[in-house]
């Protein structure tokens, strides 16, 4: 059997390389945007300091039955790092003083793909470290039986209490994406999803990355779910436009 010589190998490569940049080109050039998968307003979004980051945002609802809601504010380091087409929507929902707060946040991504990364990222980067990763289907009584596939990440950190001591943390964080007329609770299939669009249909979907995260003392993970799981029920039906549907 004949070898191919080392330049004919690298000469074909780069030949490879020239036609995958070149479709890769068509498709952005005849590419459009598709409809996103939440609802958006023209609120603002402000940062920290007050200042507009964004002239529009995802309307999550203040209205919520036994809670109180506090418009969250977005990080600096966070909307500088995401493209300016990014769209943020973020609530605070607290319920009872002696129970810790549950935030709510959704991003939307716009032309740049850039905006959504994996999960895992977002709480390794604050300090988290993952204790375990499961599927879980989250039901909607009211919705003639329907309800949402999310996914639960079960974490640990350390913080410092008022006495100055290092003290253990739990976290539970569910999330899911959604776009026009497609969710998934895997990363990994939306971007296959989200490339099988563009090279197929020379849309661009408008994925948004759903989440809500809350803190507890270590053991009372399934509480602080079943806390997160009531909120999901009453405000996603209010922003979330596909999704909800019946197993």
């Amino acid at each position: 059997m004949k070898t191919s010589s080392p330049l004919f190998v690298a000469v074909a490569a780069l030949v490879m390389v020239g036609t995958g940049w070149a479709t890769l080109l068509r498709v952005k050039n005849r590419q459009h945007l598709g409809v996103p998968g939440v609802r958006m307003t023209a609120i603002p979004t402000l940062s920290r300091t007050g200042g507009i980051v964004r002239s529009n945002s995802i309307p999550l609802p203040r209205g919520v039955p036994g809670h109180s809601a506090t418009v969250g504010e977005i990080d600096e380091t966070e909307w500088q790092s995401l493209p300016p087409d990014t769209t943020f929507g973020r609530m605070i929902y607290s319920r009872g003083s002696r129970e810790y707060p549950v935030q709510a946040s959704v991003i939307l991504m716009g032309a740049d793909r850039t905006s959504i990364h994996q999960p895992e990222f977002c709480l390794k980067g604050n300090g988290w470290n993952i204790q375990s990763r499961s599927t879980r289907w989250v039901p909607f009584d009211r919705i003639n039986g329907g309800g949402l596939d999310v996914r639960r990440f079960d974490a640990l950190t350390n913080v410092r209490g008022e006495d100055g001591a290092i003290h253990p943390l739990a976290g539970v964080y569910v999330f899911w994406f959604v776009a026009d007329g497609q969710w998934t609770a895997s990363h990994w299939t939306r971007t296959l999803w989200m490339t099988r669009d563009l090279l197929t249909r020379n849309v661009l979907q408008r994925w948004a990355y759903v989440s809500y995260f809350a803190t507890c003392q270590p053991g009372d993970e399934e509480k602080a779910y079943e806390h997160v799981c009531e909120l999901i029920r009453v405000t996603v039906p209010q922003f979330q436009i596909a999704g909800i549907q019946p197993r």
